[in-house]
């Protein structure tokens, strides 16, 4: 057992020397946004929007809509969270309830104030199963001066209440002062 217990320490060793310093390998890979995200039969996509009117006019005209949608908040400027499901469960009495959670964190990985709850959607099921709808309620975000340009990473978690599963995106928004990458996000 002493001999098994001292090999063990030497050949992992061995195998770290083999692979070679850790930052040899590379930087680690890029963050990648899941937009899209399911948990069963709950579908969800979280997108944003500086331009909420224009958003909903598209989301009223001809299929498919061309939503105008962004990850870029220019300071000061509002940007206006759309959740879009398919699938939610109704309850008994034909009512589907998705309850929704956002946890943001600012680019130095400090909390970006605290999480907020709410009902994203709550009231009778119209839709046909996998026919995407637009949730009633989102969030607001405005980065404001005196806060941290960057990467905010937007965490979107959405519990279907009815039938006790939650999907979750994350998306990154980018945080810029006016002017800085063009003129329109």
């Amino acid at each position: 057992m002493r001999t098994c217990l001292a090999l063990v320490p030497a050949v992992l060793l061995a195998c770290l020397a083999a692979a070679g310093p850790l930052a040899a390998q590379g930087p680690p890979p890029p963050v990648r946004d899941n937009v899209e995200a399911s948990a069963g039969d709950l579908r969800i996509i979280h997108l944003w929007t500086a331009a909420p009117e224009a958003f909903m006019q598209a989301w009223m005209g001809p299929t498919p809509p061309t939503l105008p949608t962004t990850t870029r908040a220019i300071r000061n400027q509002r940007l206006t969270q759309a959740i879009l499901f398919a699938n939610c469960m109704p309850d008994d009495a034909g009512e589907c309830h998705l309850a929704a959670k956002v946890a943001i964190t600012a680019p130095d990985g400090s909390a970006y104030g605290d999480p907020i709850s709410f009902d994203a959607l709550k009231g009778q099921a119209t839709l046909a199963r996998n026919v995407i709808g637009l949730t009633h309620a989102g969030i607001g975000l405005t980065i404001e001066d005196g806060e941290q340009l960057g990467r905010y990473r937007v965490e979107l978690a959405v519990t279907d209440v009815n039938a006790g599963r939650t999907a979750t995106s994350i998306v990154h928004i980018e945080a810029v002062e006016e002017g800085a990458l063009g003129d329109a996000p």
